[in-house]
């Protein structure tokens, strides 16, 4: 052990490796950009070497960097593993929870009341991101994505599908009496991999070209803004039936021309496999999967 460095300046050398920025490094690991360097300096003293190439704007592994990164990226595998077999759940009454940041604030915590109700014991801790955290370096327990369920070497159990309904406020809907007609109209646009089909759908099933579009909004994966846009008339968009099926029930928004499509990604319960076997986990995914079977469908 003494022949070894400190055992932070390898965490942060792995996590600056694994995502090439200094900058990303630290937003992982909530410190600053000259704190990754800092430890990194301290590890390439005690090693005698340099590790990274720093650039203006990109860093990138030296040979020394290559050469070190596949041990390193081993050795805290195993010791993650190696925790987790003896710490099965440190906090039984504490549940981590990373979401989805549209799922969460448009659905989950209008209705987490419910689950404190039933269980009263267990205190909700709540992470809404659209990234997938590191469970162990964050303390997670589990994790609610939108996907295809596909997540290295953690476990996926699938929640529910969803399906794409093109809306708008009734205001701006008595406008558009045709498919065709949509051109002339403002469209709220997010550049997602689960949006995009639906609108080519919509355009290959009425012969619309999307060139076309007089687009006033365009965000990348933020149903949230997507969806106070439309509430307030801003324009026409493509949103998933889970997180507006409560304003399309109030009439706050419509369906236009009766489309919708199935969506190409689902909600999943995203967790390391031993984390299913903790009891927290298991009543928070058995009430989360009624209260997903509680939801209206498609009428």
């Amino acid at each position: 052990m003494n022949n070894l460095p400190p055992l932070n300046t390898l965490r942060y050398f792995l996590t600056a490796a694994q995502t090439m920025s200094f900058k990303e490094a630290a937003d992982q690991m909530y410190v600053t950009p000259a704190a990754i360097s800092q430890h990194i300096k301290t590890l390439e003293e005690f090693l005698g070497c340099q590790l990274f190439e720093r650039g203006h704007r990109r860093i990138s592994l030296t040979r020394a960097g290559h050469a070190l990164l596949p041990d390193i990226t081993t050795g805290f595998d195993y010791l993650n593993k190696g925790v987790r077999n003896v710490a099965l759940d440190s906090r039984p009454n504490v549940l981590n929870l990373t979401v989805i940041e549209s799922l969460s604030s448009r659905w989950l915590v209008p209705r987490l009341f419910r689950f404190q109700q039933r269980y009263p014991h267990i205190n909700v801790r709540i992470q809404p991101t659209n990234r997938l955290l590191n469970f162990a370096q964050d303390e997670l327990d589990l994790a609610i994505r939108f996907g295809q369920g596909e997540y290295k070497q953690l476990e996926s159990r699938q929640l529910a599908g969803d399906t794409m309904h093109l809306v708008c406020h009734p205001r701006l809907a008595s406008k558009i009496l045709t498919p065709v007609s949509l051109r002339t109209h403002p469209i709220l646009k997010e550049n997602s991999s689960d949006v995009m089909p639906a609108w080519e759908q919509f355009y290959a099933q009425h012969a619309i070209a999307p060139n076309n579009d007089l687009s006033v909004l365009q965000v990348d994966d933020s149903s949230i803004t997507i969806i106070e846009a439309a509430l307030a008339g801003q324009g026409v968009a493509m949103i998933r039936h889970s997180l507006i099926y409560e304003q399309l029930e109030r009439g706050q928004l419509v369906k236009l021309f009766d489309f919708s499509f199935d969506c190409l990604y689902a909600y999943y319960l995203v967790a390391p496999s031993a984390h299913f076997a903790r009891e927290k986990v298991q009543q928070f995914s058995s009430w989360i999967k009624e209260m997903f079977d509680e939801m209206p469908k498609l009428g």
